[in-house]
């Protein structure tokens, strides 16, 4: 049977009553807005934009029925409908193109959406009432297919209060959410052009669910090799990997590990002493103890510090100059004592007080009002973006309007005072009777939150006393995972899921047990920061070389033509540009030269300066965030060609390099020889010893300048200006 002809029948079948031979009239507020949709009329990008299209506006994917009637029975003195002639209606010959149209053709007649469009108009144009859909089914929900089988046909099922169950496969809308492995038809018939995975998003109405289908072409001549399983890490990553035919590369060498587990633990490189110990080391177990050594020192908390006030917004601009120090020496102290993060959302949620004595209350200084407060903690601490429900519900998710004003209701009793121009503190409490308004039912809004309730409140409570308590369940499918996600984001470059803040049914995450093991095991240790950092770099997955020639075992990660896209399932080492303040700081260690910060003594490194937005040429030239948004993005990963230029051309780096108090100059005055002194520079520069090769070149340049400093001072500034200085590897 053709899908054509299933869909006719399909259209009749949820079209029949209980008499038989009646046809079941039409609804409005499933059947129409069904079919609007997915024509694509009620798009953003069409008339379902703000102002519509050419006089003619939808509310966006049908989220409004009451405008959507009004505006095709009666806009345009009712021009767009012909009772009598249902096929001449306006609407519907624009969307055939027997009209010009600038939407080109939306469907045809004899199509399901096109029938059921028109037998409604011939009905009369009614309106049935609110629409009783409580529930959709897609079928398969989860389906996993092999080698000749590379198509699988998507059904769905909407459940209304009546018990009525239709088969509307054929007015629902489907789109791959995951692009590369597979397409899906309009009729939601999934198609796998190679092995991967695909999450196919399906919505009808107001319900959005998902379809996740994992396509496997088997490749006979494959042979998994992988590294030795350090941990339950590298189980669940492995498994993946050799379920989708992908070879991970190799663990890397002792001399990438050193400086990448440094920069990414601590956030600045070792010194030469520190390299060469490592790297002259033969005990077995140097990298969990050198893992366990960083996890103690004062970088640490620094730079896992910087981290957080890059996403909670700490700035001058939002909290004041004494504000952001105070609230940077309380994020400081987290991090160092390894304060469960659910003890510090609670502290950042519950904050009351003078803000310069109560830091935490600083959470609420950024985020000033109810909606700012609720998109700044869904974004923080449920990996959730819910702005685009403020106006509309999600386009890609089941999150309403209902869940966003619900949410900033928890929030509505908070209030500041002392806020004026220049204050360096103000005072966070709380007014009973605040409330947020629905924009729609124009009603105060209950707090709710993705599903939970707080049931009955008095007046005198704190609401958001009840919304912590909920957040900080071992059981809240968003807490824990997001904030393992987001650890992991750091230290891998690559969220599980991916973008890190963006959690929803339809945007799944590439290895699900992976993150639901990372998340107990978090719960488990109390939420505690540090045996989750641990356990990711101890695995041979956080070790894996990024490129063949950086592994220090034979192997390949040559990849089967029948694999998976590898990018999403961490089978290498992600190459990234440093931080801005990482880079600055490697510099001034590689020189032994500190670099001057305005209000601060001399010694402080960029990643322990409180604020974002510092007026500091070579930090604003390699982007460090002004904290602006609470999102990760704000940091560019990429180099520029005006990054590259102001290396190039630093005056600030020439003088470090040139100064008569560097490391290299006390090098030169204790009359170490060439061969040594350039083993020095490297091992300060790159944490690793030059080869024959780069000691042969450097000799070379040394003899044909004649100045024998001034040589090194080359040899060392090209270093800085080397693509292993600058990139993670």
């Amino acid at each position: 049977m053709s899908r054509h002809v299933a869909g006719i029948l399909v259209l009749t079948a949820f079209a029949t009553s209980t008499h038989a031979g009646e046809l079941r009239p039409v609804d409005f507020r499933t059947d129409v807005i069904s079919a609007l949709s997915r024509a694509g009329c009620n798009q953003g990008a069409c008339h379902g934009s703000p102002n519509g299209k050419n006089g003619f506006r939808l509310s966006l994917r049908g989220y409004d029925p009451d405008i959507d009637i009004h505006t095709l029975t009666r806009g345009e003195l009712g021009r767009r409908v012909d009772r009598q002639r249902p096929e001449n209606s306006l609407f519907l010959l624009k969307a055939t193109g027997n009209v010009p149209h600038q939407g080109g053709v939306r469907f045809k007649p004899g199509e399901p959406a096109y029938e059921t469009l028109k037998r409604w108009v011939a009905e009369g144009c009614k309106d049935g009432g609110p629409a009783d859909l409580i529930k959709l089914e897609v079928v398969p929900e989860f389906a996993r297919l092999q080698d000749a089988n590379r198509t699988k046909q998507i059904t769905v099922r909407a459940h209304f209060k009546s018990g009525e169950i239709r088969d509307v496969t054929d007015l629902t809308v489907f789109s791959v959410n995951t692009a590369g492995a597979a397409n899906v038809s309009p009729t939601g018939l999934v198609e796998f052009k190679r092995t991967g995975e695909a999450s196919i998003l399906v919505r009808y109405l107001d319900q959005i669910r998902s379809a996740q289908l994992q396509y496997v072409e088997r490749d006979a001549a494959f042979s998994f090799r992988s590294p030795p399983i350090a941990n339950d890490i590298d189980k669940f990553v492995f498994a993946k990997q050799k379920d989708l035919q992908l070879n991970p590369m190799p663990v890397a060498g002792d001399e990438v590990f050193l400086r990448r587990v440094y920069l990414d633990t601590i956030g600045v490189l070792p010194t030469a002493a520190e390299a060469r110990a490592f790297l002259d080391s033969k005990d077995k177990q140097k990298r969990a103890k050198l893992i366990d050594a960083l996890l103690e020192r004062d970088e640490y908390a620094a730079y896992w510090a910087l981290k957080w006030a890059d996403v909670l917004r700490g700035s001058p601009t939002t909290i004041s100059e004494r504000g952001v120090h105070s609230f940077h020496r309380y994020l400081v102290k987290t991090i160092a004592d390894d304060k469960p993060m659910d003890q510090f959302a609670r502290e950042l949620l519950m904050g009351l007080g003078n803000t310069l004595h109560k830091p935490a209350a600083n959470f609420y200084r950024v985020s000033r009002t109810p909606d700012e407060t609720a998109e700044a903690f869904a974004q923080l601490f449920l990996g959730v973006r819910v702005q685009c429900a403020k106006c509309h519900n999600h386009p890609f998710e089941s999150i309403t309007q209902n869940d966003y004003y619900g949410l900033a209701a928890y929030f509505a009793q908070v209030q500041l005072k002392g806020a004026k121009f220049g204050l360096d503190d103000e005072i966070v409490y709380l007014q009973p009777g605040r409330e947020v308004q629905h924009p729609t039912t124009r009603k105060n809004q209950d707090p709710v939150a993705f599903g939970f309730s707080s049931g009955k409140l008095a007046p005198e409570d704190d609401r958001r006393e009840k919304l912590a308590d909920w957040l900080t369940r071992a059981d809240n499918r968003y807490f824990a995972p997001s904030l393992v996600n987001r650890v992991w984001y750091h230290l891998l470059g690559r969220g599980i899921v991916e973008p890190v803040d963006d959690f929803r049914d339809t945007n799944p995450p590439s290895n699900p047990e992976l993150l639901d093991a990372l998340a107990k095991d978090f719960v488990k240790h109390g939420y505690r920061m540090k045996p989750l950092i641990r356990s990711i770099l101890n695995s041979n997955t956080y070790q894996l070389a990024s490129t063949a020639s950086g592994a220090n075992a034979s192997g390949s990660s040559k990849q089967s033509p029948k694999s998976a896209d590898p990018d999403r399932y961490f089978t290498k080492a992600s190459i990234r540009m440093l931080a801005a303040e990482q880079i600055l700081d490697a510099i001034s260690s590689a020189t032994g030269i500190a670099e001057p910060f305005k209000g601060y003594p001399l010694g402080t490194r960029a990643l322990e300066l409180a604020e974002g937005g510092v007026n500091h040429p070579f930090l604003q030239a390699f982007s460090k965030p002004v904290r602006d948004v609470s999102c990760e993005c704000a940091r560019e990963d990429d180099p520029s060609l005006p990054q590259m230029l102001h290396l190039l051309n630093n005056k600030g780096m020439l003088n470090k390099v040139h100064s008569p108090n560097s490391l290299l100059a006390k090098a030169l005055r204790e009359k170490k020889d060439d061969r040594t002194v350039i083993e020095e520079v490297y091992l300060a520069t790159l944490s690793r010893r030059p080869t024959s090769g780069e000691i042969a070149i450097a000799v070379k340049h040394i003899a044909s300048v004649g100045d024998r400093a001034r040589a090194l001072q080359d040899v060392q500034y090209a270093l800085f200006n080397l693509g292993e200085f600058l990139l993670r590897h």
